[in-house]
């Protein structure tokens, strides 16, 4: 009975199109809208439906001081982080809004990948996710003139494991936009399992998501930092990337499973990875509650050798997050053999 729950949308249940109303009095016997045809493969044609369904918002929870202006807040500081890592005032990066490469495969579908892109520093890892005045005030103690990481703060801890979070939150919203549209417009979609499938995770992974939200919105407003576990690991280098990611992973050090699902809710890691002058850190925060399920995995990072914990996330980088900023130096450095593959598997260390 949950099974099939799963891949049906009920008479009763509110609309998946975001209308409010029920899915009898909406869309359940609406007729599909004429669309325009497009030649276009469907990976490049939902792309440019993420481009054009952007939300300027600012997710800051008190909206009492909001300004009109949404500024492109960045995830990584450009002014710390990013500036770090450029070269003539720019980085590399997997750019979505660059129009994709089709590679055809004979009797197969066609492999779409995002391009490597050179951008200057003002474009990487931006979304319209916060007004001028919270994404200031939110972001100071880790911004341009704020000291050095500090992996004793906990409020430099909470802040980066919080961006880590609003920004994939921010990309979940716009999904959820994305598909909202194609329902509207195509209601016949609610009638395959597929999408309601994909329909069911979204809504799922946004229940979850917005859980998570309620307890940072709690700590940035009252700037009470604590209910967050820890894992920091410092390089005695200045590493040439930087990314951020909110990921479960689903193998630890040793290649055992970790558990991170139950009743199909996920808990995640909020991973920031970036170098300052001298040194870099690898920071990955998980709530309190889920500590009994990272417990082990950050032992072994604080445990293991240094080399084993850098080839680790060289691994599951490219798998699990496109957030990747590349240096110039460290891009041009690799042959065209590296670049293609790092194109390819979605980044890598």
């Amino acid at each position: 009975m949950m099974l099939m729950k799963y891949f049906k949308i009920y008479d009763d249940e509110l609309c998946p199109c975001g209308s409010g109303k029920t899915y009898l009095e909406c869309c359940k016997n609406r007729k599909d809208r004429p669309v325009k045809k497009s030649k276009k493969p469907l990976n490049i044609q939902i792309m440019e439906q993420f481009r054009k369904n952007q939300i300027k918002c600012c997710l800051y929870p008190d909206s009492t001081r909001c300004v009109k202006h949404i500024k492109e807040a960045h995830a990584l500081q450009n002014n710390k982080i990013i500036s770090q890592l450029s070269e003539d005032g720019h980085v590399y990066i997997l750019n979505p809004n660059k129009p994709p490469q089709v590679i055809p495969i004979e009797n197969e579908e066609p492999e779409v990948l995002t391009m490597i892109d050179r951008v200057g520093v003002n474009h990487a890892t931006t979304a319209t996710c916060f007004c001028d005045i919270h994404d200031d005030e939110v972001f100071a103690p880790i911004e341009k003139g704020a000291p050095a990481f500090d992996k004793d703060s906990d409020e430099h801890k909470y802040i980066y494991a919080y961006k880590a979070f609003i920004f994939e939150y921010y990309k979940k919203l716009v999904e959820q936009k994305v598909l909202r549209e194609n329902i509207t417009n195509t209601p016949s979609l609610l009638k395959t399992p597929q999408y309601i499938q994909y329909y069911r995770a979204i809504s799922m992974t946004l229940e979850e998501m917005n859980e998570v939200k309620s307890f940072f919105d709690k700590g940035i407003v009252s700037k009470d930092y604590t209910g967050l576990e820890t894992c920091v690991i410092e390089i005695p280098e200045s590493i040439k990337f930087a990314t951020y990611a909110c990921i479960a992973v689903d193998f630890d050090l040793k290649g055992k499973k970790i558990r991170h699902t139950k009743r199909g809710f996920i808990s995640r890691l909020f991973i920031t990875i970036f170098p300052e002058e001298t040194k870099s850190y690898i920071i990955l925060s998980c709530l309190s509650e889920d500590i009994k399920i990272y417990k082990k995995f950050f032992q072994q990072l604080q445990t293991t050798n240094l080399d084993k914990v850098k080839y680790y996330f060289d691994l599951i980088l490219p798998l699990y997050t496109e957030n990747n900023v590349l240096s110039p130096r460290l891009w041009e450095k690799w042959g065209e053999e590296q670049q293609i593959g790092y194109t390819f598997f979605g980044g890598s260390i």
